[in-house]
């Protein structure tokens, strides 16, 4: 935008609180401002409650330049509305008022992660990690939904007054549509949290965002970005060639941001195995570098194979914990059980190289075969598995793997997130078939929700307490679907059918022994047709299906 533009917006905004936006929002305060935009706390006065404005410094009429930042800001509308999520915030509205676009959003109640650092200095390497596994999965919804955030950073992180996080202003969000919102050399974002790639000019992906957010963990742990240098020059450099400043004082957090900080993004571990090592730090546990490889993995088939003969593997969305199941059938005399054992000796190989060997370049040539593995990195199998697997180095024997074919590879348990939305009614949570003998748990992991919005409090998945749940005796009878939990709560049901089946209370966790085939389904305890209409909030859990013997 020109100088006489943000004039024009300085001014346009300085006109202050008071204004009714679209016959409907009514501005109370200005909570922030920035380059895309001035953010106001405002009052829905159809709805009845306090929302979050965004008045984009944009005009709806102007030359291309004005409608190529239009098409961006109507892109992060769209982004966002598409990711109900928890950690993402919401976007209720999209109107436009005296020539200006403004995005109507979920109120966020809180600091930004910025102000809360400047005011209280760095977090517990432990809560820092706690919000790192929320926004991960905030991340996770995003990129399924088509789109890159491109700019987090603290600024752009909410706290809600529970502490949880909340990823927003996708103001620089680019869907995968195959338009780019940036002129060329244009840095959207902010330096000292751009990945790499962006500032090398490389492919930007779903990495970059993770390593924007492993910067922005690492700020908040030790209250400095671990690439700031003096001069804008110097920072750039720093991101695109020098190793990130990580002081001790991350503790059980350095070995997850240390590998998401990788400088090649195939080398940054995927987002389940990131969740899984932020979960562990959380808890104070250090997570064992190993268990953080690269999101990618490849295996090399001898000379002479033929090019279908070589899978290569991408886990960035496979659900986590379920490292060890191929996406598709080999198609080489190689068979699964066969590629499993190779890798799993071949990690066991690498644990006693020298640090610093750069496995996606080394080519491990064994005398009297020919057979020569490529390795850009090996998935996290059981350590007791690689203890049964065989290990020739030592005896010069390299042609010792001799596994019939079609032997299964040992059952891992399958770990789905899922958000569980107050609004509707039952909802299937997982697509992973459940048999006979399976073991499921079904595992709170955050959110709130209300059943009469915004007259009721927020709650979470054991419901309102007593008190609280007498207040709505009046509408128990019709749209309580457990006579028995409160209202709120959070329910589950497995059948074969789907009809007639009894709610089970979930609460903040359940686990059951499947009798037969069924589907699982969850919802808030409050009846279908118009009880939930009124509803909003969603609950996040994780289903695991542990396959019986």
């Amino acid at each position: 935008m020109s100088g006489s533009d943000d004039q024009q917006g300085a001014a346009h905004a300085a006109r202050g609180a008071g204004r009714l936006i679209a016959g409907r929002y009514r501005l109370i305060d200005q909570l922030g401002r920035g380059g895309m935009g001035t953010v106001w706390r405002a009052h829905d006065q159809l709805l009845a409650r306090d929302v979050a404005a965004k008045e984009l410094h944009v005009f709806t009429q102007g030359d291309e330049d004005h409608r190529v930042w239009l098409r961006r800001a109507v892109r992060e509308a769209r982004v966002v509305a598409r990711v109900p999520h928890p950690h993402v915030v919401g976007v209720h509205d999209l109107v436009e008022y005296e020539d200006r676009l403004w995005i109507v959003m979920e109120l966020i109640d809180g600091p930004s992660l910025a102000q809360l650092l400047a005011r209280n200095g760095p977090l517990e390497p432990t809560r820092v990690a706690a919000l790192g596994a929320q926004l991960l999965g905030a991340l996770d919804a995003v990129h399924a939904a088509g789109a890159l955030h491109r700019d987090v950073k603290p600024a752009n992180i909410l706290l809600r007054r529970d502490g949880s996080a909340v990823l927003t202003d996708f103001g620089i969000a680019v869907l995968d549509d195959g338009e780019a919102l940036t002129n060329s050399g244009e840095f959207a974002g902010s330096v000292e949290y751009m990945a790499p790639e962006r500032v090398n000019g490389g492919e930007v992906g779903p990495a970059s965002d993770l390593w924007s957010l492993a910067a922005t963990l690492v700020t908040a742990a030790t209250g400095a970005s671990p690439f700031r240098r003096p001069a804008h020059a110097a920072t750039l450099h720093a991101v695109a060639y020098e190793q990130p400043n990580l002081p001790a004082q991350l503790g059980p957090l350095l070995p997850a941001v240390e590998a998401l900080l990788r400088k090649a993004p195939e080398e940054r571990p995927s987002i389940p195995d990131a969740t899984t090592a932020l979960r562990h730090a959380a808890e104070g546990l250090a997570a064992d570098p190993r268990s953080l490889p690269s999101a990618t993995v490849r295996i090399a088939i001898p000379a002479g194979a033929s090019l279908a003969d070589a899978e290569t593997r991408t886990r960035q969305h496979v659900p986590w914990t379920d490292h060890t199941a191929p996406t598709a059938a080999p198609t080489s005399r190689y068979d699964a059980a066969t590629a499993a054992a190779l890798l799993r000796r071949e990690e066991s190989r690498r644990d006693r190289r020298v640090l610093g060997l750069v496995v996606s370049s080394v080519a491990l040539v064994f005398a009297g075969t020919g057979l020569g593995l490529f390795l850009a990195g090996v998935p996290p199998f059981e350590r007791a598995a690689q203890a049964d697997a065989s290990d020739s180095e030592d005896t010069g024997s390299e042609a010792g793997i001799s596994l019939p074919a079609g032997t299964p590879l040992p059952a891992t348990p399958v770990v789905n997130e899922s958000v569980v939305h107050g609004a509707e009614g039952w909802q299937r949570v997982t697509d992973t078939l459940i048999q006979s003998g399976d073991t499921v748990t079904v595992r709170f992991t955050s959110g709130q929700w209300t059943v009469d919005s915004p007259e009721m409090p927020l709650t979470g998945p054991d419901g309102y307490d007593a008190e609280t749940d007498k207040s709505l005796d009046f509408a128990a009878a019709d749209c309580k679907v457990n006579e028995s939990a409160p209202f709120g709560a959070l329910l589950g049901r497995f059948t074969e059918s789907g009809e007639g089946e009894e709610s089970h209370v979930v609460g903040k966790e359940w686990t059951f022994e499947a009798a037969a085939g069924g589907t699982l389904e969850l919802r808030i305890n409050d009846a279908d047709g118009g009880c939930v209409a009124d509803n909003s909030g969603d609950l996040s859990v994780t289903v695991t299906v542990a396959k019986g013997a």
